[in-house]
């Protein structure tokens, strides 16, 4: 957190006594690649290093307001899947006890990208790519990767990384991607269609080289996405999770 951000700091201890702390992981799925929104760290333009999106809980909000707001201020839109983690407990060079970090990660569609007035403060980076971030939030992403690998085999929530109109094949690369797996394509579409899980748009791919594939849209309310009795991608994730 930036130094002029100490009043607040200062401010939220006098109120509840342990600085409450929102870290939000906000992931996104482009060009085949996961990918997390990092923001410049500015106490020493010597020397950027970059962090999580993050702010202090202040008087008058609450955990689930300060995170939304977190999102809307970065990505300029409020269209985002948001998801609690848990409590992480950390000190600080300001502190004299242990404060506590609240983690949430957020799932972006392709498209909804940065709030344009802060793109030279804020970068998306393959979640292959992080490097320098501190022990806490290097702690909080190690473990969004984890709990988003767990939850997209359970639900359809990683669909909220998709357009509206999306390939088979885009579906596919996205669990290789998050799963880090290769994929049995047939076996997979089988599955997918076994779940009645898409629906065709009768609509194809325009101006392509290779042969045009066909868009699907996702056959589940938003309210559906979390938890839905015929979802269910455990016969890919069962192996995964027994290592």
């Amino acid at each position: 957190m930036e130094k002029g951000d100490e009043k607040v700091r200062k401010t939220a201890r006098q109120t509840s006594g342990n600085i409450v702390e929102i870290d939000c992981v906000i992931f996104n799925f482009e060009d085949d690649s996961l990918k997390v929104l990092l923001v410049k760290q500015k106490e020493n333009q010597a020397n950027i290093t970059w962090r999580l999106a993050n702010d202090y809980i202040k008087k008058n909000e609450t955990m689930s307001s300060t995170a939304q707001n977190i999102l809307e201020r970065y990505i300029g839109s409020n269209q985002f899947f948001l998801k609690q983690l848990k409590a992480f407990g950390y000190s600080s060079q300001s502190s004299l006890q242990e404060d506590i970090s609240i983690g949430y990660y957020a799932l972006v569609k392709r498209g909804k990208m940065l709030n344009e007035t802060l793109k030279d403060d804020a970068k998306w980076i393959s979640i292959h790519e992080v490097t320098g971030l501190n022990d806490k939030h290097k702690a909080i992403l190690d473990y969004s990767v984890k709990e988003l690998r767990k939850n997209i085999c359970s639900s359809a929530i990683g669909f909220n990384l998709l357009p509206e109109k999306f390939t088979l094949l885009q579906v596919i690369r996205l669990y290789e991607e998050i799963l880090n797996i290769e994929i049995n394509k047939p076996n997979f579409r089988r599955k997918l269609f076994q779940m009645d899980l898409v629906n065709d748009s009768n609509e194809k791919e325009q101006d392509v080289s290779h042969r045009a594939a066909r868009f699907y849209s996702l056959n589940l309310k938003k309210d559906e996405m979390l938890a839905h009795k015929t979802v269910d991608f455990n016969f890919y994730c069962k192996s995964i999770f027994m290592e």
